[in-house]
């Protein structure tokens, strides 16, 4: 029945294991199933067309991970270039969405997509084919597992590296594209008419909304708007467009047009405005099911709601395979799916025909089908917004449709539209008030942390599982799933926690973070970095409330230096409470009480775990502030573990004699040739040496340093090449993992020990439970 939807999810699956590198092993499965289907059923054309659609998967992943430019990192060439239109920027540089044609002089087969960033004191226009001497650069990450991937999300756009022009710029062509002039007109006339008419706080507020692009508003006022769940409103969205489809309907209802007409004239406003404004993801999905709506009006045929938001995946994701992972995408088109699953299987069977209390079960089913896609991206569900679409999505609407009345217009009689104007003015401020009257309230939602992918997988069979017996309350397996469902739960999430030591280096670029997490309590060794701004907001933060800790126990900071605690005050400004902070010496960089370490101190946790201080000397006075570094010595089941801070060769020399073998060393200074000398390194013989480093101007790490440690056989781990490094000390084993997937040979016991464990306890729950609730039956009648 839902043919379209089975194409996509075997092309879905497909690009999925792509991407995690299973492509191979998922074919031969999903080959072997079908063959099987085949023999048993003689549906050789269906089945052939799913393996024709996971094979193109691959084609089309493969054939948009080539990039031409990426080929050229870090080299100086020259290139030519089409301007499509400037972004908004406060930086030194002016950014320019754009696409190369050509590499010194060698025309490209396809333009290739890409950010080029130009000195501000060079005029370039939009909609131009420019030349330029450049230098390619990749795009900087920050290589942490759930936290934002700006790389990602510029594949989504098909951008594989950034360019920034050097010297002189030569505009070969103005004016190159008919259509971008068309669009980029449109968007100079928008804000031409707005800025001219309102004030510039207003202006921005109705562009944002009209254009979809967020960048025009104030970061407090967005932050405000998206605590309210009302961020569609100013990204264009489906909601938009349903908008403007209602509006456009109403207006030519009453010029006498009949039906058909009426649809044909909507549908190619519809898809004109779409164009005007960059067909966003979120538009894209909402004018391709529309179009298949106005299909099936006009041809008098059966429009199937699920087949079509079926297709509108299919066609964006042949478009760009990785917009499957892309935020707007998953959270436009899980919104919509589950709009059409609370239409279909929900709201038939309320009784009551009040609109506003239809509208709150649409609402809160609609935030609890797209939690998932919530928590992953933005870890913040804003329960008030129900209460705040309902009272101002009405304004909006009123606001849109406005605006757009006072955009057609003002051109021909603008000289009549001053009052008008003055009242938009006044509303738009009206709003404003309203938006920041909210930061007042105690409680618009809560936080949440990334689900697994295992918590994931149970909440979708959770809301399936309640949806099917909703609608079929005497089924004879009512009873049985919800046993199920609560023994999943229980054996799956309500575990008690181990005894296992995490010690997980974080990608810092050129800086040190490093979370440690033992049973229940949470410490952090150092959360700096020196090339990362905003380190603490955007990357210390995310981090801890990602992973769900609300609560530090202790903050070691090795010495005050920015790369190595840049990232405290936004984590003492936040609400995740720190418990206390150590240092060798005391600050005026924090405003918070810190207890001071120094050598032969001790930090006891239980039996099994122990950190010892082994520098810096009580009241340490030092030329070099790296030389009164913390120094610490974690003892966990026999294995040691190295904290080294900064410090020199000086220091190596003085506690040389207090390091035994070390299972794995943090490497001091992040492995520069002050540091690490072949003494240390001899006596210390880490079986791990880990370097946390960033793209950096200091010669950091030290090519010798690295050698030395190769010398005594030390496996290298390094945060710049592998991204974030997650140890997990269990008993005598210690297992690794990275962010690039380079493992421990031993790491997959984990799991299949996590596994095995959570799979019998599972069955012999869950045969106690029907064994003495008498509930086999149900069973083995059904199956």
């Amino acid at each position: 029945m839902y043919i379209i939807i089975s194409l996509f999810f075997t092309y879905a699956m497909g690009v999925i294991s792509y991407e995690f590198g299973f492509f191979s092993y998922m074919f031969i499965a999903v080959f072997a199933l079908l063959f099987f289907n085949s023999y048993c059923t003689k549906k050789y054309i269906f089945n052939i067309v799913i393996i024709t659609f996971l094979i193109l998967s691959f084609i089309n992943c493969y054939y948009n991970s080539i990039s031409k430019l990426a080929q050229y990192i870090d080299e100086n060439i020259e290139i030519t270039a089409k301007i499509k239109d400037k972004n908004i920027s406060e930086s030194s540089y002016s950014s320019y969405n754009a696409s190369i044609i050509s590499i010194n002089d060698t025309i490209l087969p396809d333009d290739e997509n890409t950010i080029i960033y130009i000195d501000k004191k060079y005029d370039v226009k939009g909609n131009s084919i420019i030349k330029a001497k450049a230098n390619v650069a990749d795009i900087n990450i920050s290589k942490n597992r759930l936290l934002f991937n700006y790389k990602n999300y510029l594949r989504s756009k098909k951008i594989s590296a950034v360019v920034f022009a050097e010297g002189n710029i030569t505009t070969i062509k103005e004016n190159y594209s008919y259509l971008n002039n068309i669009s980029s007109n449109f968007k100079n006339y928008a804000e031409r008419t707005f800025y001219n008419s309102l004030s510039d706080s207003n202006a921005d507020i109705i562009l944002s909304i009209l254009l979809g692009n967020v960048d025009y508003l104030d970061e407090n006022f967005y932050d405000n708007v998206k605590t309210m769940g009302l961020a569609h409103i100013f990204a264009v969205s489906g909601t938009h467009i349903v908008l403007l489809y209602g509006f456009l309907l109403t207006v030519l209802k009453y010029c006498n047009l009949n039906r058909r007409l009426r649809l044909i004239i909507t549908w190619i406003i519809i898809w004109f405005y779409g164009f005007l404004i960059g067909f966003p993801i979120s538009v894209m999905r909402t004018l391709v099911m529309f179009t298949l709506l106005f299909g099936a009006e006009i041809f008098y045929r059966k429009y199937s709601s699920l087949n079509a938001i079926g297709l509108a995946a299919l066609i964006l994701t042949i478009y760009n395979p990785f917009w499957i992972f892309d935020a707007g995408f998953l959270l436009s088109f899980s919104t919509a799916l589950s709009i059409i699953v609370c239409n279909k299987y929900i709201l038939k069977n309320v009784q009551t025909k009040n609109t506003i209390i239809r509208l709150i079960y649409l609402y809160l089913f609609l935030m609890l089908f797209t939690l998932p896609v919530i928590a992953y991206f933005f870890n913040y569900v804003p329960v008030m917004g129900i209460v705040y679409n309902m009272l101002l999505l009405p304004i909006f609407t009123v606001l849109m449709i406005y605006g757009f009345i006072l955009l057609i217009f003002n051109g021909t009689i603008s000289f009549l539209l001053i009052v008008p104007f003055r009242i938009f003015d006044y509303l738009l401020y009206s709003l404003r008030y309203a938006v920041s009257f909210t930061e007042k309230f105690g409680f618009n939602g809560f936080t949440i942390q990334t689900m697994s992918i295992s918590l994931i997988v149970f909440f979708y069979i959770m809301i399936i599982f309640v949806i099917y017996v909703y609608n079929n309350n005497n089924s004879p397996i009512k009873k049985s799933g919800i046993y199920t469902l609560i023994v999943m739960y229980i054996v799956t999430f309500m575990t008690p926690s181990n005894n296992f030591l995490y010690i997980n280096v974080a990608d810092a670029g050129q800086g040190l973070f490093t979370h440690v997490k033992y049973k229940d309590t949470d410490l952090i060794i150092d959360c700096g970095s020196s090339n990362n701004r905003n380190f603490g907001q955007y990357t210390v933060l995310p981090y801890f409330i990602k992973r769900g800790v609300n609560q530090i126990d202790g903050v070691f900071i090795s010495h005050w230096d920015s790369d190595h605690y840049s990232g405290l005050n936004d984590l003492l400004n936040s609400k995740i409470k720190v418990s206390n902070i150590f240092a060798p010496i005391a600050s005026d960089e924090i405003n918070k009480d810190i207890s001071i370490l120094n050598n032969g101190m001790s930090y006891r946790i239980d039996d099994k775990l122990n950190i010892d201080i082994l520098w810096p000397e009580k009241d340490i006075t030092a030329d070099k502030t790296n030389n009164t570094s913390l120094v610490m010595l974690i003892n966990y089941n026999n294995k040691k573990i190295l904290f080294t801070g900064d410090i020199e060769k000086e220091v190596e020399n003085i506690i040389i004699n207090d390091i035994p073998d070390i299972d794995i060393l943090l490497v001091p200074h992040h492995g520069s040739s002050t540091s690490s000398s072949d003494e240390f390194v001899y006596k210390s013989n880490p079986e791990i040496a880990v370097f946390s480093y960033g793209k950096n101007k200091y010669g950091i790490p030290n090519k010798e340093v690295i050698e030395r440690y190769k010398n005594e056989k030390s496996l290298i781990l390094s945060t710049y090449n592998h991204g974030e490094i997650n140890f997990v000390l269990k008993g005598d084993k210690i297992y690794y993992n990275t962010y690039m997937s380079t493992k421990s040979e031993s790491y997959y016991e984990l799991y299949f020990l996590g596994f095995t464990t959570k799979l019998t306890a599972f069955c012999i729950l869950l045969i106690y439970i029907f064994k003495y609730k008498g509930e086999v039956y149900e069973l083995q009648n059904y199956f």
